[in-house]
């Protein structure tokens, strides 16, 4: 990992360079297409990626997706030209990895001394590398001890949850590389939240978990956030992030994820992780104005990406960790939602219509299966991020429907049924971009495909956003 190399696309000796291995773990969706070519093509990309590039690309620490996005493309059965097509586009705005820094070894005495400094990240990747191979191959061990330290867990929970997303492939692909780097990134993060996953601060938003109450809905939450006082002041930018407003929306998901609890068992942590997942893809699907053309938010389009992990993620853990995690889980959701005004859903009637093939096995490659079409469409797009949303759909689509729980609370209201299908097709019919690196300028340049459009970044609630970016039908 010292940035000076760079492999050709014949070189398959990369893989044994960076002791890269995939495996399946039995939550991950594999579809049809995947076979032994495509695994080993996967396996030298992204083993390509861990020794030529940093996981920041740039000083922002904005964050790479490049093996992201070619292990969604080859879990959805992308051919071996389109796993390949997918590194170059996303290896042109590469940023060479880091050497490790000389003399300085972080072990687990000392790591805490390097935390937020990300020229400490190849250091990282080795400790972590080191911890990994001396579990045994227990690598939920060594994630239940370091994702989990008080010190590093706000940091994990940070930047839009990407090195939660990054732990969460490491785990669906038993990749020790994986998460070694998960691990690093997490521990090098710049902290997203002053204070709300803080020990003190996370542990009075809990009080709830620990007292067994079931609390309230995360909908009858939302509408309480649209008329508190503090939402009020939270102001129009073309910026959701100020400082200021990025200030109030952490209060207010303070006080309101306080309200919101997963009790202490199996059973609610598997009741509460679906009613996240389901209210996160109904918001996904709900913010368009009536009259405009669809628009999809990029933060809770992270929330939705993401999401797809959490089964996989809550299955490494003991319960009081998953307990932990789902309510920091439920917290950046509630967040994300304020920093975007706390707007009204606008819920189209086909977002609730039942999709037949939800229940569809992942072998099924019938031409009646409507999925199968969407899924080639995501394979084909080269937008980073809509083979997740796809996938994370997917997913939810195949469990149960949550509004037949039986333990719901007599009061207690629950997301209604979500039509997956319908909102993965108006992503690969919106969505289409590609990153690129201007020649000239040397910039970052985003460059729509077919006609399409970029994720909306902004504060969907005002009117100011929809007279300056709406696109009226």
């Amino acid at each position: 990992m010292s940035g000076l190399d760079t492999f050709t696309d014949d070189d398959y000796s990369v893989i044994d360079k960076a002791a890269m291995a995939l495996s399946h773990n039995p939550r991950g969706l594999l579809l049809p297409g995947v076979d032994p070519t495509t695994h080993r093509e996967a396996v030298r990309l992204c083993a390509r990626d861990y020794l030529e590039n940093h996981i920041f690309i740039n000083d922002r620490q904005f964050h790479s997706h490049l093996n992201h996005h070619i292990l969604a493309v080859y879990s959805l059965g992308g051919s071996t030209k389109r796993l390949q097509e997918i590194f170059d586009i996303n290896n042109s705005y590469r940023r060479p990895s880091l050497a490790m820094v000389d003399n300085v070894t972080i072990t687990a005495d000392n790591y805490t001394e390097y935390l937020v400094k990300e020229e400490y990240y190849p250091n990282f990747v080795a400790f972590y590398r080191r911890e990994l191979a001396a579990s045994n191959g227990d690598f939920n061990s060594v994630v239940a001890k370091y994702f989990f330290d008080p010190h590093i867990f706000p940091l994990a929970m940070s930047g839009l949850l990407h090195p939660f997303i990054q732990l969460g492939y490491g785990l669906e692909f038993k990749c020790q590389a994986l998460i070694a780097c998960a691990l690093a990134q997490a521990s090098t993060h710049r902290k997203q939240f002053s204070r709300a996953l803080d020990t003190e601060t996370f542990d009075e938003i809990r009080a709830g978990d620990l007292d067994g109450g079931n609390g309230l809905s995360l909908l009858d939450i939302m509408e309480l956030m649209r008329i508190d006082p503090i939402t009020d002041k939270i102001t129009y930018d073309d910026d959701p992030y100020t400082e200021e407003n990025r200030a109030l929306s952490q209060t207010l998901a303070i006080k309101y994820a306080k309200l919101w609890s997963v009790g202490n068992s199996e059973s609610s942590v598997r009741e509460k992780s679906m009613e996240v997942m389901s209210v996160i893809a109904l918001v996904y699907g709900s913010l368009t104005r009536p009259g405009y053309r669809p628009l999809l938010e990029f933060g809770v389009m992270h929330n939705l990406t993401s999401s797809y992990f959490l089964p996989i993620l809550l299955d490494a853990l003991p319960l009081d960790k998953k307990m932990r995690l789902l309510h920091a889980y439920a917290f950046t959701f509630i967040y994300i939602f304020a920093t975007k005004g706390c707007p009204p859903l606008h819920i189209p009637p086909e977002l609730t219509l039942a999709d037949t093939h939800r229940a569809e096995s992942a072998e099924s490659s019938s031409s009646g299966n409507p999925w199968m079409e969407v899924i080639d469409k995501a394979i084909a797009n080269n937008d980073m991020h809509v083979a997740k949303v796809v996938r994370a759909l997917w997913r939810l689509s195949l469990l149960t429907a949550f509004p037949t729980q039986p333990n719901a609370s007599k009061g207690y209201e629950l997301p209604p049924y979500i039509n997956c299908l319908y909102l993965a097709r108006i992503t690969v019919d919106s969505i289409n971009m590609s990153t690129r690196r201007d020649s000239v300028t040397d910039k970052l340049q985003l460059t729509a495909q077919d006609g399409r459009r970029n994720w909306a970044h902004g504060m969907v609630a005002y009117d100011e956003f929809w007279a300056k970016y709406g696109q009226a039908l």
